[in-house]
């Protein structure tokens, strides 16, 4: 099997469908019969919870966002900080058209790390080989994960 390789990049889908759930969120938060201390706390929450998503996801900020994923054979690999860490995938995987979506348990991490990807949040070359392999061998990639686990 040949390497497979996705260099993510931030993506405008991405962030304005942040944009407009968080918004309507507020939104919707403000029309909610409760006292305006509470909807003043909320809305900062959703602030904050807006802040850190867009860090790790949009921008790319953060120790715990993949900025790179490399597959080959059945070795998963992932770029955080600038360093290469074997990962493997857990949980529920979502491939379409538009987005690709799952959980990756990273070598000598604590927290998982979760892989986000829009149209326009990486090649579109590396992007289309990636989908493909991910929805032709999915019962491969994602069933040896225990294999080598630490």
């Amino acid at each position: 099997m040949s390497l497979c390789e996705v260099n993510v990049r931030s993506s405008r889908y991405h962030l304005v469908l942040m944009l407009i759930s968080h918004g309507a969120a507020i939104i919707a938060l403000w029309l909610c019969s409760v006292w305006p201390v509470i909807k003043f706390a909320l809305a900062m929450a959703l602030a904050l919870h807006f802040y850190r998503h867009y860090l790790q996801f949009i921008a790319q900020k953060l120790p715990a966002s993949i900025s790179a994923i490399r597959l080959l054979e059945d070795q998963w690999r992932v770029n955080l900080a600038g360093g290469w860490y074997r990962a493997w995938p857990e949980g529920e995987i979502v491939v379409t058209s538009m987005l690709i979506c799952f959980k990756l348990k990273v070598e000598g991490k604590r927290h998982p790390s979760y892989l986000i990807l829009f149209p326009d949040s990486a090649d579109p070359v590396e992007l289309h080989g990636f989908r493909l392999r991910l929805m032709l061998e999915s019962h491969s990639l994602f069933d040896g994960k225990d294999q080598g686990h630490v």
